[in-house]
């Protein structure tokens, strides 16, 4: 019998079952003690372990009133393609402001419910990173009560109206289909900044930024070797990328590249 296919929901939500101290543990026991080969010996120290820590209070001077405390994977483990699963990961343990005073004060003076969740959102994820971890739209889905869809365009907005970044997981470790980042990436390298000074603006490491450029640049290489208007769709399935991201790429191309083209055509 093949296997049943997953809700929308099983795949949403059902991953977030490994972000817990049980697959923390498990990782480290597998990792840095050499028990791979004896996955049930490990589970069963890890059960035990378990079972010691959650019989122990927190101290609650470890933790400030609106705080709470969440694991999530460390950043630089790339997509959770990569290792199979998301209990595979490295995961941090985060303590991220869910209520904070100035989201207190935002409501008082009188501003909407939506836009005060808009920047706890944003802070929750440049806090996860400061510490060390990235968040999915589904983890903040479930902190603020609202669908990963409506996070994902809240957040969305807050970039669009500020010009930053925010070091979701998605964008930091490029397993978003989201094209926004890598634009902005190609368009502070045309203004001539450097790759060091574009991946402190945008929260990217060096190599992914060097990355994005390669991409562009092979996209720009392939429009001078073209002799009519460049189409999108035929560039991207040279590339083996998204025809969005093409599209995108294009709109940034100085118009020298395509005069360059144009000119070619002319002359024969």
């Amino acid at each position: 019998m093949g296997k049943t296919k997953k809700t929308w929901k099983q795949q949403t939500y059902g991953p977030q079952r490994a972000l817990s101290l049980k697959s923390r543990l498990l990782t480290l026991l597998r990792d840095e003690l050499g028990l791979s080969r004896q996955p049930k010996v490990a589970r069963l120290l890890v059960d035990e372990i378990v079972d010691v820590v959650e019989t122990t209070f927190v101290d609650g001077k470890h933790m400030k009133p609106g705080q709470v405390l969440l694991l999530a994977p460390e950043v630089g483990q790339g997509p959770s393609w990569r290792m199979s699963r998301l209990e595979d990961k490295k995961l941090k343990a985060l303590r991220l402001d869910l209520i904070d005073t100035k989201d207190i004060e935002r409501l008082v003076a009188g501003e909407w419910l939506s836009r005060v969740r808009k920047h706890r959102l944003a802070r929750l994820v440049k806090q996860a990173f400061e510490q060390g971890a990235t968040l999915t739209s589904s983890q903040l889905a479930m902190m603020t009560g609202i669908s990963p869809a409506r996070v994902s365009a809240q957040l969305r907005s807050y970039m669009q109206e500020t010009g930053e970044t925010l070091p979701t997981r998605g964008i930091i470790e490029d397993c978003s289909p989201a094209i926004s980042h890598k634009a902005d990436i190609v368009a502070r390298h045309l203004e001539g900044q450097s790759t060091a000074e574009i991946a402190r603006a945008t929260c990217h490491t060096p190599r992914s930024v060097e990355r994005y450029l390669r991409r562009f640049e092979q996209v720009r290489e392939l429009v001078r070797y073209i002799d009519k208007e460049p189409d999108p769709a035929v560039i991207a399935r040279i590339l083996g990328c998204s025809e969005s991201l093409v599209t995108a790429y294009l709109n940034l191309m100085p118009k020298k590249d395509f005069s360059a083209a144009t000119g070619k055509k002319k002359s024969r």
